[in-house]
């Protein structure tokens, strides 16, 4: 997004292979449930086998959890990228407050986790109607799968 890039993802099948072993520990060792763990994983999974599409953190880039990959900000673009959640203000809304969320709760500061979700709020308000153009509009399985995201992550 915003014309950041990553090349994160073009890494061997096996370099990546360990990097999700590690996601696994790491996100276990925060405290995440298996359950909540495969939807970062989900997500890797998607980068791995689409990786020009990953483009990274956009503007903070040293609020990493494993060496080079900030598991919110991957999360954050998946839903965005494969829900299309930006094109509709509820489904962005609760992608930005899981991102908001998944930072706080891996312990990178309240503040700076809702400084952005306020700034990711603000920049919505253009940047809705703009994907709605680019990428159509939402679908209702898309709707639903942000929502058993956001149920497994927030409401649990």
């Amino acid at each position: 997004m915003l014309g950041s890039k990553s090349h994160y993802f073009h890494r061997s099948p096996g370099e990546l292979f360990v990097i999700r072993k590690n996601l696994v520990e790491y996100l276990s060792l925060k405290g995440y449930t298996l359950e909540e763990a495969r939807i970062y994983i989900k997500a890797f999974d998607y980068f791995c086998n689409s990786p020009s599409k990953f483009d990274g953190a956009t503007i903070v880039k040293d609020l990493t959890d494993l060496p080079g990959l900030d598991l919110d900000a991957m999360l954050h673009d998946y839903h965005y990228l494969n829900y299309q959640a930006a094109t509709n203000f509820i489904t962005k809304w609760k992608s930005d407050w899981i991102y908001a969320k998944g930072q706080e709760r891996k312990g990178k500061g309240q503040y700076s986790s809702f400084s952005r979700f306020v700034g990711l709020t603000l920049v919505g308000i253009g940047f809705v109607p703009y994907a709605l153009i680019k990428r159509g509009k939402i679908t209702r399985e898309n709707k639903d799968r942000i929502q058993i995201d956001y149920n497994i992550l927030i409401k649990s």
